[in-house]
């Protein structure tokens, strides 16, 4: 009987491991001209707005993976970047829906990877652990690490997004650190400005509009600092997908 009630217990804890999983392979992100992008599973799917309320889908320009996909980021322009394991891979589009595998400029990751993320025109970040480093290409699509861009975090790196000017945002939980680079290069702490979400997070980006994005499960609460460098919540803009 023992037996029986341990077997199932396993398979319960199974079955909520995998729904659990499941749920974080839910993406979200943004693109320049109030685009939004979400990933489920291989299919990645753009939404537009106006008013940063009312999001509308984009049919027929969705960009579909052959294989798992661990990563999707915005990397300016009409590309994407799409991490399969230790590989990130980059599309065009033609806008009209059409998108085009840019051969030969794929930046191979040579050790383990946790996330990656989008930072300033041409580079990429990747994290690990604590500890974040810096990829940047050229016109050839070649790749070079930067050794002296190194970020280590002094908590664990749940997820980080690029904000504008050099800034980061760095996620532990449901809270997120800011940092930027001083005149000698080392990264600094912004103090009094941490965001901080009232519910649990799967998945947190930044909108160029000075906003935060929240995802949690199929919805995304949108979050905006103001003048007294305090986060609040934005009335009214929740979107459901």
């Amino acid at each position: 009987m023992r037996r029986i009630i341990t077997a199932f217990s396993l398979i319960t804890f199974l079955i909520l491991f995998s729904k659990c999983k499941n749920t974080s392979e839910t993406q979200a992100f943004y693109l320049d001209g109030n685009f939004m992008g979400i990933r489920e599973g291989k299919t990645v799917k753009f939404y537009g707005t106006r008013d940063q309320k009312t999001w509308v889908y984009g049919s027929n320009k969705d960009f579909a993976s052959l294989d798992d996909i661990a990563d999707v980021i915005y990397f300016g322009g009409d590309y994407i970047g799409v991490r399969i394991g230790k590989t990130v891979k980059f599309y065009k589009t033609n806008r009209q829906g059409t998108w085009s595998y840019s051969t030969g400029k794929d930046l191979a990751i040579p050790g383990d990877v946790d996330g990656i993320f989008y930072f300033n025109r041409n580079s990429v970040g990747v994290y690990q652990g604590r500890t974040i480093k810096f990829y940047q290409t050229n016109k050839e699509g070649t790749w070079n690490y930067s050794p002296g861009r190194d970020f280590i975090s002094p908590d664990h790196i749940d997820g980080v997004f690029y904000l504008n000017n050099g800034f980061i945002g760095v996620r532990e939980g449901r809270t997120v650190k800011f940092y930027t680079t001083n005149e000698r290069g080392a990264w600094t702490y912004q103090d009094g400005i941490d965001f901080i979400s009232p519910g649990d997070v799967d998945n947190m980006f930044y909108l160029n509009t000075g906003s935060i994005g929240v995802l949690k499960g199929r919805t995304i609460k949108f979050y905006i600092i103001n003048e007294k460098r305090s986060w609040s919540y934005v009335n009214g803009s929740d979107f459901n997908f």
